[in-house]
């Protein structure tokens, strides 16, 4: 008996023997792969950014070992400052506030672009036809201080008004515009290029059709604005230059697939990120603003000048920024080789 104890203790030390450089070497493995980084992207949700939100459905970024997030706000100045309050480490927005913000001392590096032109239009009720007739009137411009105000802003001083004196700006949602206009409630509203069918539908009268190149040239001095990017603060970049080549590595894999595949192959991945949309009328809208998407995340010198230019007339800056200062297009040329 005990002769057979001593051969069974002896055969399980054996098998304990063998097992443990297996357990050693499964352990190893699994300390070698690192834990993604978690990251979160504040925006203003908008079609604008079709590439991003492709790249993180199809996976994109947790190639690049990211765990990406979403954080959405109702406006992009308001997404832009949780980004600095340290909510998020980027956010996707115009270029406007980014530029007020570098000029007041809270530095931001943008690090690419998603579009190459601006699509911003101006709609006004049955009864306006240009927009020198508002004088008295409502006008929804979006929240002060964003891209669509200034906008607008502009349209009316170059109309002979005086936005500060002469209209009433209204605040509401972005998407009860169209419904106010409608009813009366406004006389005149900011529109995103995308919803220019919904406008129309309601007999609104187009006075300004961002998607008209006379009228960029007009109104912005070109044709390339890069206005729509995706920026994280300067400290940010310059302490994790690896974590930002991630993810705009992942984030050119996006670009690059939306520019290779059909407004209704994209629909189809984009309308969790669009709720309320139903599948028509998003891919109705992708077709509208299609021709503004970037192909290659860069920002031009051209569509830089045009910007500051555009920034200075309607207050948005004082004086020029110059491009180096913000613009940081070193993570986009490495992901292009």
């Amino acid at each position: 008996m005990k002769s057979k104890n001593l051969k069974l203790v002896s055969v399980l030390l054996l098998i304990v023997a063998l097992a443990l450089p297996l357990m050693g070497c499964t352990d190893k493995k699994a300390s070698t792969k690192a834990e993604a980084t978690k990251i979160i992207v504040s925006e203003f949700r908008g079609l604008n950014y079709a590439a991003i939100h492709i790249a993180h459905a199809l996976g994109y970024y947790a190639e690049e070992n990211l765990d990406v997030e979403f954080a959405v706000y109702g406006d992009g100045p308001i997404a832009f400052q949780g980004m600095h309050a340290g909510d998020s480490q980027f956010c996707m927005l115009s270029v406007e506030p980014v530029f007020r913000a570098q000029e007041q001392g809270l530095e931001s590096s943008i690090i690419i672009a998603v579009d190459t032109t601006r699509t911003y239009g101006f709609a006004g009720s049955k009864d306006i036809t240009d927009p020198s007739q508002l004088k008295g009137k409502v006008v929804f411009a979006g929240a002060p201080g964003s891209a669509p105000f200034s906008f607008i802003w502009s349209i009316l001083e170059d109309s002979g008004l005086d936005p500060s004196q002469d209209v009433t700006f209204a605040q509401m949602q972005y998407g009860a515009s169209i419904a106010a206009l409608e009813q009366g409630t406004i006389d005149a509203s900011y529109m995103d290029g995308a919803n220019k069918n919904k406008f129309l539908a309601v007999g609104a009268n187009i006075l300004i059709d961002g998607a008209d190149v006379e009228t960029k040239q007009r109104v912005f001095g070109s044709e390339r604005f890069e206005g729509s990017i995706i920026t994280a603060t300067k400290k940010y970049v310059t302490d994790n230059p690896e974590t930002v080549q991630a993810f705009i590595n992942a984030t050119m894999k996006g670009i690059e697939w939306f520019n290779s595949h059909s407004n209704e192959e994209a629909v189809e991945i984009l309308l969790p990120y669009h709720e309320g949309s139903s599948k028509e009328d998003l891919l109705e809208r992708l077709s509208l603003v299609r021709f503004a998407y970037t192909a290659d995340g860069r920002i031009s010198k051209e569509g830089f000048a045009a910007m500051e230019n555009f920034s200075i007339k309607t207050g948005v800056l004082n004086d020029r920024i110059g491009y180096d200062s913000i613009i940081d297009m070193s993570f986009v040329e490495k992901a292009h080789k």
